[in-house]
């Protein structure tokens, strides 16, 4: 039942931006690809945004949230989820962290899902050389299948 996983739209367009910049496609080839991916969470609600480092087990190794984070605007700006993202980047890369899955789950809008995984991208690599941590990305964002029942129709 929460298993429908939907690969989000934009990464075929992160995947050919990384082949031109390197035309073997070394960033995301299999060769960098662990079998025990470390798995990032980002839960990204109205009012806050949650990004969770997890081992392939489900075991938490790391995490922030906006609320956590101190600074201009809080938990509540536009930025929330994107200097959120970028603060974990910064610890995985810091802690060694090798190829990532990404989970991102919110109901808000697609353009703050995307910075959010491109910040977090941005917050590990801090270079455009380097190696992209990121393997899959998938959207698990759970949708009604046919909604809530509706009312009776009033009769006269």
């Amino acid at each position: 039942m929460g298993n429908n996983y939907r690969p989000m739209d934009f990464v075929r367009g992160l995947t050919e931006d990384n082949a031109r910049r390197f035309p073997s496609g070394a960033p995301l080839s299999r060769y960098h690809i662990e079998q025990d991916a470390d798995i990032v969470h980002i839960k990204v609600l109205r009012n806050n945004a949650f990004v969770t480092v997890t081992d392939s087990k489900g075991n938490k190794k790391f995490g922030a949230s906006a609320g956590k984070l101190t600074g201009k605007g809080g938990k509540v700006a536009r930025y929330s989820a994107e200097s959120t993202a970028e603060h974990v980047g910064r610890e995985a890369r810091d802690r060694g962290l090798g190829s990532v899955v990404m989970k991102v789950n919110g109901f808000t809008y697609f353009k703050k899902k995307k910075q959010a995984i491109l910040s977090f991208r941005e917050g590990y690599t801090h270079s455009r050389g380097d190696k992209n941590p990121v393997v899959f990305i998938e959207d698990t964002t759970r949708k009604p299948h046919n909604g809530c029942r509706l009312t009776k129709k009033r009769r006269i």
